[in-house]
Formats: structure tokens, sequence, C-alpha cells
């Protein structure tokens, strides 16, 4: 919520000067509900500032050719997007959802199922897809369960003859294999086929054979034959892509109504190529637990915000580091970088943020150097263990990396020298960047930030008035002759804005004892049922806790609101972010709807065939550099959750190769590595990076991609380095592959 402050509210507390580039910085003021601000002296009479006004406007008349170049792009940009949603509201308007062409069979032992099916002439590759829905089982039960499904593919030759051409496809069955509808799942396969197993005559043979003894088992199959490499897919996946990126990049829209742009767009373009998926399909595409983790977590920090715990720990905090913004700035990032490697990092950056940004405005730090620093150290620092980041989360469940022994002890061993390389380097270069102590302080005072805040809401209270009535239009007018005063008198504040380092002290010195916590009996519950939320997400993988991250977050949240018994919700749920929420959902659609526009696979297989290309004793060398610069650029441009679940079954496949004989731990953790760290390559590279984006806008501190993309890319550059040089000698080199 942001406050309006009058002239009367604004306090006198020093004046004077302080050195540029010293490390000691002036506390700033201001009461515990609005953020702290410098006091400065106002006493500027009315016919002063409207005659400060009248020259402000005349100013304003000289850049009129700029103004009228900016509002040909503005009216080309709005064309261009309209022509966008045209074309999806065309394209949605016509194309059908595709509903698949499910044949019902029933099998037993005695009678398997053969359906043909027939390519088109014009692919050179060819993958036959399969999808089954029935009574299967989960990978979980695999040593378990006794009955199972197979399918099989022949290639019928122009003579007649069948001839086998893949491996089979296993799948296992549950107790009840008449009703599927009870607990039924829908699973799909591809199998890719080679030159030399592409038939002649275009026709393959599918069979579905069960080894059940007794009963039969009822499914519903859809087969189709599809070319290996849609060129016309991925130039589709391509310009989605690239589209996105240019809303993003340029702020051309906001990045939740880009993210939403992008979503629609990628769905008409999976409806062109008849694949358009239904809404509950849709649906199932979103990531529900990070949503879940996300709005949990948010509904927490903004309660546990109401009872002045961050005031209060800002300006202890800043006492403690005695005014010096490097053991500030040293401090906040290794701790988010070693909580993020035992929590989840958008936890992490969750319960940080609101401490960081309430110190740096103690400090007259730039919140938003201190969150991206932050942010980065998370993304690191989440490498190091299987519950640190979502990619690593989603490699260690997998079950062939299960098999191979990779388990929580044996991948912290393997990441950790790294993560720790990577964090001193990081570290290095930041102290590098911000050589000069004045680049890390805000760019603009805190009570000229103060004074666009207010700004800003007499805008929005001009925008809400319709100017209907004599009433609204001389409403309007008092409203944007307030404005224009505000902007005069912020103009003149530029100047007079620095103090002493004696009065600092004294400030200080009364400001410690004014602040305290607002409300102790919410702190305690609010401590408490926060130490059990982390508490159980440190249980997560305990067996038998059948909770997720994404269900201990919103429980958590539940039981917090009603230990509060709040009278009135609306001052906490407008803390959550929901525009980060949206972002998220229109993010993962994308996301899935470039894997299905094959994208994601044709980064894959070109990453397959340069692995296959490479002779044998520099196999895996060229295995692990190709993995994970490869993982790491990727993820800096693609988020990095769903392209780790494509890439984690790939490198599974590699390492299962009897051909290629490569270990699959090596192998592992160079996709762990750069999956993580290559997060740090963009803004959306990573789940954490559009939270702390978020928090950051919802504080008026608003960082763009750019911004991001300065200091985290060559970061990412410089830890893959590092990671290439430690998995070389540890693995190509040692051999440390056990």
């Amino acid at each position: 919520m942001l406050n309006i402050y009058s002239e009367q509210d604004m306090k006198k507390l020093t004046n004077g000067n302080v050195a540029e580039k010293s490390e000691h910085t002036p506390l700033l003021n201001g009461g515990q509900d609005a953020p702290y601000v410098y006091s400065f002296t106002n006493r500027i009479v009315e016919d002063e500032l409207v005659h400060s006004s009248s020259s402000v406007q005349s100013i304003g008349d000289k850049p009129r050719k700029h103004t009228k170049r900016k509002g040909v792009l503005r009216k080309v940009k709005l064309i261009l997007l309209s022509c966008v949603v045209i074309f999806c509201v065309i394209s949605l308007s016509f194309l059908k959802v595709y509903d698949g062409k499910w044949n019902s069979i029933a099998i037993n032992r005695k009678k398997p199922y053969h359906a043909n099916v027939t390519g088109d002439i014009i692919f050179e590759e060819e993958t036959i897809h399969l999808r089954a829905k029935g009574p299967f089982l989960s990978g979980e039960y695999y040593n378990v369960a006794q009955d199972f499904v197979s399918f099989r593919v022949a290639k019928v030759t122009s003579n007649g003859t069948y001839v086998p051409v893949s491996k089979e496809w296993k799948l296992l069955l549950t107790s009840n294999t008449r009703d599927f509808e009870i607990d039924t799942k829908v699973l799909e396969h591809d199998f890719s086929l080679e030159p030399d197993e592409m038939s002649d005559s275009k026709t393959y043979e599918v069979t579905v054979s069960t080894n059940k003894k007794r009963d039969y088992v009822s499914m519903c199959i859809d087969i189709s034959v599809r070319p290996k490499l849609a060129i016309g897919q991925i130039v589709m996946a391509l310009f989605v892509l690239i589209g996105l990126y240019v809303l993003i990049i340029f702020e051309l829209v906001h990045q939740t109504l880009a993210a939403l742009i992008g979503a629609t767009v990628a769905i008409s373009c999976l409806a062109i190529v008849g694949e358009r998926p239904s809404s509950m399909e849709i649906l199932t595409w979103m990531d529900v637990e990070t949503l879940k983790l996300l709005f949990g977590m948010m509904v927490l920090v903004s309660v546990l915000s109401e009872t002045g715990f961050f005031d209060y720990i800002a300006v202890l905090t800043y006492k403690l580091a005695r005014g010096q913004i490097w053991t500030l700035v040293t401090s906040l990032c290794l701790i988010t970088a070693v909580l993020s490697a035992f929590l989840d990092n958008v936890t992490t950056i969750l319960l940080m943020s609101a401490v960081a940004i309430k110190l740096c405005e103690t400090m007259n730090i730039d919140p938003r150097r201190m969150l991206i620093a932050m942010v980065i150290f998370s993304n690191i620092g989440g490498a190091m263990t299987p519950i640190g980041d979502p990619p690593n989360i989603i490699i260690i469940n997998n079950r062939k990396v299960q098999n191979a022994g990779i388990g929580f002890g044996d991948f912290t061993l393997h990441m950790a020298p790294a993560v720790v390389l990577c964090i001193a380097a990081t570290y290095t270069f930041l102290r590098l960047v911000y050589r000069d102590i004045s680049t890390l302080r805000l760019s603009d005072p805190p009570e000229v930030i103060v004074s666009k805040r207010e700004i800003d809401v007499w805008k929005t209270a001009l925008n809400s008035l319709t100017g209907y009535s004599p009433e609204d239009e001389t409403a309007r007018s008092e409203v944007h002759r307030k404005i224009k005063l505000l902007e005069t008198s912020m103009k003149r504040k530029l100047d007079n804005t620095k103090i002493s380092e004696e009065e600092f002290r004294a400030s200080l010195q009364e400001l410690t004892s004014s602040f305290r916590v607002k409300d102790t009996s919410l702190l305690i519950k609010s401590g408490i049922v926060i130490s059990v939320v982390i508490l159980f997400f440190f249980m997560e993988s305990v067996p038998g806790l059948n909770l997720s991250i994404g269900w201990i977050a919103i429980l958590g949240a539940i039981f917090l609101l009603v230990l509060g018994d709040f009278e009135e919700m609306e001052s906490i749920l407008s803390r959550v972010e929901w525009s980060t929420l949206l972002f998220f959902g229109g993010l993962f659609v994308v996301m899935e709807a470039l894997k299905r526009l094959e994208l994601v696979w044709y980064i894959v297989n070109m990453t397959q065939n340069a692995i296959n290309s490479v002779d044998e004793s520099n196999r895996l060398l060229v295995a692990i550099v190709l993995i994970l610069w490869i993982s790491a650029l990727s993820s800096s441009f693609i988020d990095n959750i769903p392209f780790t679940t494509v890439m984690v079954q790939v490198v599974a496949d590699l390492a299962n190769n009897e051909n290629m004989k490569l270990p699959i731990k090596p192998l592992i953790y160079a996709l762990a590595l750069g999956a993580c760290l290559g997060g740090n390559g963009t803004l959306i590279g990573a789940s954490a990076n559009v939270v702390t984006a978020g928090i950051a806008e919802q504080h008026g501190y608003r960082f763009s991609f750019y911004d991001f993309f300065r200091v985290g890319f060559p970061i990412m550059i410089l830890t893959t380095i590092i990671s290439t040089a430690y998995l070389s000698f540890c693995h190509a080199w040692l051999g440390w592959n056990e």
C-alpha cells in the first residue's frame, strides 16, 4: 500500500554533507508504516511553486518531436499486438480442440491387439507417437507389480514381411484391469525410427500384448506417425519465444501481459498444427505445486510484515553492520546462498527479500542491486543439494537416477565444491563491478523517491476521474495542478538531502528507541507457524509424509490466518503478488507449448548427435561440456523447469546406451549445474528471478530485463566456465565417477 505524505508529515532531522564514497551511510527516517525517508526542509511557498510549474511547462514544450515519435511507435505497437490478438481469435474460433482418436481395446494373454498405421511419403525421418489410457501404475511400483502391457513396433515391407524395429515399451498394471476409468492414467511414448528402420511402404504395425494370466485388460490407445523433426513447428516455437523476449526486454508491455499474450499465441500455434489442447489440459500444464508454494509463502510473509518485524530487524542489522555497505551485502548474499541449499530458493527469496529491502532503504542502498545479487547467490546455492532448486528436485526424483545410486549425500558431495568455487568467483566479480561504492547507492535521494510515489498516487487518482460532469472536470484540474506542484517541489529537493555523520548517529539513536514490534502476540504466532513450515520443508522427503512443499505452505498460511483472527483480509491479500502468479501461469503454458512444438526436443537431439559423433576416448569429456553448456544457455532463455524435465530423460538414455559407454553420474551433475547456473542468465531463466522482480516492483523498485541481464549473464558465463573446469578435472581426468 502506498501512503501519501503531506508537507506537514515531513519532519526535519538533519542537514549537511557526507563524503560521497564513504561506506558509512546515513540512516533513513520515517514511521514504521511507511518507507524510510530522509527528513528535509520543505518551505516552498505556494506562489513560488506556481511560478516553477509554469517554467517546467515551458521546458516540456521543447521535446515535442520526441513525444510525437514516441506516439507513433506506441501506435505501431498497438497495431501489431492487435493483429496478434486477432490471429489468436480467428485460429481459436475455427480450429477444433484435438481430442485424439482414442480406440478402445480389450486384450488378454492369448489375444494381443494389432494396429496398422501409415506414415507420410514426405517424412525423411519418422516417429511413431503412442498415447495409452488405462489402469497403469506409476514408476515407483516397477519392482512390485507383475502384470504389464507391452507395446512393440514392426515395419511392414513392400513384400509384406514384418520386421521388428523398436524396443518394447512396458506399462505396469493395477489389480483392476476391467474398469480402468476407476484409476486411469494417460501416458505417452515416442518410438523414434532410424533411417534403416523406416518402412519402404510407409506402413507400420503396433502390437499391444499383456502377460496377465487371468481376466482381460481394457484400455484406449491413440497412434500417429509424425516427422522426427518438424521444422514448421520449431519455427513457430522460435517465433513465440523470440516474441515473448522482445515484449519483456524492451518493456513494450508489462511482463505479466507479455506472458499471457505468449501463452495465447502458443496455444494458437498448437491449434494450427492440429494439436489444440482443451482448457482442462491447459490447466494440467501449470505447476500447481509451485503456485501453491508461492501463494502460501506470500501470505505468511504478508502476515509477518504486519507485526513490524522487518522494520525492527532492518534497524538492528544496520547497527550490527555499523554502516558498512559491503558487510551487509556479504552477509545477506551468503545467508541467502546457504538457506537456498536447504530450502527451495523461491521460499528463501520470499523470506529474505522483505528484510533486504528494509535494510537497503535504511542504508540508502539501491534495493534493485541488492535483490539481483541475492537471487543470483540463491540460484548458485540452490545447486548444492537435491532439494535446493526445482531442477535438482526433478533430477533426483527420476527413477533411472535413483537406480544409479545418486542420493542426497552423494549428490551434495559432488556438487558442493563446484558451488563453493562459483560463490567465491561471483563475490569477487561483484566486488569488481561495484568497486565504486557510490554505484550501490540509490540513484535518487530517498525523499525524492517518496515524492515520486506520492506523484504516482495522485496520477492514479487523476486517471480514475472520468470527467463526465463539471465537478469531475474541476477535480481533474485541481489534481493536475497538485501533480505539477509536486514535480516542481521534487526537483528542488534533489540538491538538499545530505546530512552529516554526527547528525546521522543522533537520528539513529532516536530511531532505535522508537522502532519496536507493533504486535508481539502476532509475531510469536507467526514465528511459530513459519518455523513449523520450514521444519516440514526439511521433512518433506521423509517416507510416510504425504505433504508436498506446496501443501505445507498453503496449510501454514491458513493456520496463521486462523490464529491471527483478522477482522479484514484486504491488507493481507493486497500484499500477495497476483501479477507474479499470473506470470508464472502464462509462462508454464508457453514452456509446455514449446515442448509440444518440438523446440526442446530439437535442442536435445542436437546434443545427442554431437556426442555420438565424437571418438570414444574423448566422449565423456565432450558429453560433460555439451550437456553443461547447452543446459546453461538453454535454461537462460527457456525456463529451467520444463527443460530439465526433458533433458534428464535424455541424459539417462545416453548413460543406458551400451554403445556409448558413458557413466551417468558426471552427466547428471553437469545437467544439474547447467540448469541451476543457467537460471542466472536472464530474468525469466529461473522461478526465483521472476519472484524477486515481482517483490521489487511491489515495493516501488522495479528493475528491467536488461538490469538483470547485464549482471546475471556475465556471472552465468563465469560460473559455467568454472563448473566446466571442475567437472572435467574430477570426472574426465581423475575418473571420480562412482
